[in-house]
């Protein structure tokens, strides 16, 4: 009987020292802090956790991050690099991640402008928002083929990047993902993309073509603006719209492929594409944004699609090469400084629908010297509509019997040519 109590006893006081043993170790791991081989780490001794976070003082040279540490006799494990935990460290020269990192914060490695190449490891499932912003050194990384999602600003400022492999299983590629990659020249994206957001490519100075998959959809603002190296480029059949300043300052592109699903063509879209000398307008276009082709100064013909009714100011403004423009015969505006400029354009047919020519549609177009019209009722222009040395020097054909109209009108007076066409 006494031997059973005893027995008792001593199970008691041994369970109490393993109580009082396990509270000194969660009392040491209060501290939220610990450094571990000169690398900062968030503790979470509930949880047997250690974040890799940011150190007072910025890190420096090769950052060896372990698969776990030893605080205050606990072993803790390491599953995550915090937000912003290298940035700004220029001084870093590489970084080695173990495969036990299950997240990556965003702005981890912004700014480690002497990183050259990291490797990703297979757990990570997203990279986030800033993650190489402004790694001016970085010239590879491997990502694997685990990761499905990308953020924004990711490779933002990667001006050393050339080349790049995304992963099968992504489906976007987000806005201002590769901005101002200046050396990238050859990036292929998946198939499985369906979307690329605004900015993704912004002033990618390097880069030449590009394969963009058919499955993509939807494409945002200024995608490829500031691309001057970029010389032809096919976009996807299931696009309806060229988005706003898509290709401005594309000073290389040549040509452009169109499919039949473009509905719009939005402002600026190819505003300073000074190579781009030849594009088909298919008719499926219904729209077409002021200063779309402003600057397009190689630009030699175009036939402006049927569904058109008005041209939106300086949509070809300084298209200085332009001879020939075929407009539609619904056309029932052509807007301000719409071709001004266009000192190539000789002759102008106006469409029996068009009601309205604003104020410098025409004006620097010195070469402009015939001017026909079939309509009864004279179009509506202002004293700035057309150059002076169109309305002093060149010819306005008007349907025979129609001439007398023209001249009465308070605008076109001031032409001093206009004469009824034989029938």
């Amino acid at each position: 009987m006494k031997m059973r109590t005893f027995g008792r006893f001593a199970v008691v006081l041994f369970a109490l020292a393993c109580c009082l043993q396990a509270g000194a170790a969660d009392i040491k791991l209060k501290q939220k802090q610990a450094v571990v081989n000169g690398i900062n780490f968030a503790l979470n001794g509930k949880k047997q956790i250690a974040n890799v976070t940011k150190n007072k003082e910025p890190y420096v040279g090769d950052i060896v991050i372990p698969e776990k540490i030893e605080v205050d006799g606990v072993t803790l494990y390491v599953e995550e690099i915090e937000s912003g935990a290298f940035k700004d460290c220029s001084g870093v020269t590489s970084i080695s991640i173990p495969n036990c990192i299950l997240k990556i914060g965003s702005s981890a490695f912004e700014g480690c402008s002497s990183l050259a190449a990291i490797t990703i490891p297979d757990k990570i499932q997203e990279l986030p928002s800033n993650l190489f912003k402004n790694c001016t050194s970085l010239t590879k990384i491997v990502i694997p083929e685990t990761v499905k999602k990308l953020s924004s600003d990711i490779f933002n400022g990667c001006r050393s990047l050339v080349e790049i492999d995304l992963p099968d299983g992504i489906n976007e590629i987000p806005s201002d993902c590769f901005e101002d990659c200046t050396e990238l020249r050859n990036v292929i994206i998946p198939t499985g993309v369906q979307s690329i957001g605004s900015g993704a490519f912004i002033r990618c100075t390097s880069l030449q073509t590009l394969d963009i998959p058919t499955g993509v959809t939807k494409m945002g603002d200024d995608v490829f603006e500031g691309c001057v190296s970029l010389v032809s480029i096919q976009l996807p059949s299931g696009l309806k719209k060229v988005p706003s300043d898509m290709f401005k300052g594309c000073a290389g592109l040549k040509s452009v492929e169109l499919s039949n699903a473009i509905s719009e063509i939005e402002h600026d879209a190819f505003f300073g594409c000074t190579s781009l000398d030849s594009i088909v307008l298919n008719n499926s276009i219904s729209k077409i944004g002021s200063s779309a082709f402003e600057g397009c100064a190689s630009l030699q013909k175009v036939t402006i699609p049927n569904g058109i009714k008005e041209i939106a100011s300086k949509t070809f403004k300084g298209c200085t090469s332009l001879k020939d423009i075929a407009l539609p015969n619904a056309l029932q505006k052509i807007g301000s400084d719409a071709f001004n400029g266009c000192g190539s354009l000789t002759s102008l047919q106006l469409p029996i629908a068009l009601k309205e020519i604003d104020g410098g549609a025409f004006e620097n177009c010195n070469s402009l010297m015939d001017i026909y019209s079939n309509s009864a009722t004279p179009v509506k222009i202002s004293g700035s509509s057309f150059g002076k040395a169109t309305m002093k020097e060149g010819i306005v054909h008007v349907k025979k019997g129609f001439a007398t109209n023209y001249n009465l009108d308070k605008q076109w007076k001031k032409f001093l040519n206009i004469i009824n066409m034989e029938e």
